[in-house]
């Protein structure tokens, strides 16, 4: 996930006209990560699934002020994608929004998870560490690519063992 698996907003065009421009009425806005997410709150976008760990860069942090209407705590351990993760965020997809996902562990892979599950016409966020913001509009073609790294994450654990 080191390069951009969608449009990179730099740092100093994080503004409301230019996410909104590129979230363009999306069905469901998922953010992954604290401080992708409490971006968004401070330029007054609410999303529809919050995906945080309670840390920055590996630094443990405060969770982001925002609006929220339930929270699901699963555990997923770094460089994993684990199944209770899997069942929170499914559980976060269907639930009234918005909703908050705490991961006890590590958020940054859900990115992919998060593409394959959400509806078509919906936006997946998340931070480009000391860059900017990352904006994947969920179609058939990021789903594939999404499911593609997933496929070879289960390969080479396997292979690993």
């Amino acid at each position: 996930m080191k390069e951009p698996l969608g449009s990179l907003i730099l740092s100093d065009n994080l503004t409301y006209d230019e996410i909104k421009r590129h979230l363009n009425k999306s069905e469901m806005i998922i953010t992954v990560g604290d401080a992708t997410t409490e971006r968004l709150v401070q330029l007054g976008i609410i999303p529809s699934i919050q995906i945080v760990d309670g840390k920055e860069m590996r630094v443990k942090r405060p969770l982001p002020l925002s609006k929220i209407e339930s929270q699901i705590k699963a555990s997923n351990p770094a460089g994993h994608i684990s199944k209770e993760a899997l069942n929170a965020l499914s559980s976060a997809i269907k639930a009234k929004k918005p909703i908050r996902v705490v991961i006890d562990g590590e958020e940054d892979l859900l990115t992919l998870p998060s593409i394959v599950l959400a509806p078509y016409g919906s936006s997946v966020l998340y931070g480009q560490p000391k860059k900017g913001i990352v904006i994947i509009k969920v179609d058939r073609a990021s789903k594939r690519m999404a499911i593609s790294f997933m496929n070879k994450m289960i390969t080479r654990n396997f292979a690993d063992q």
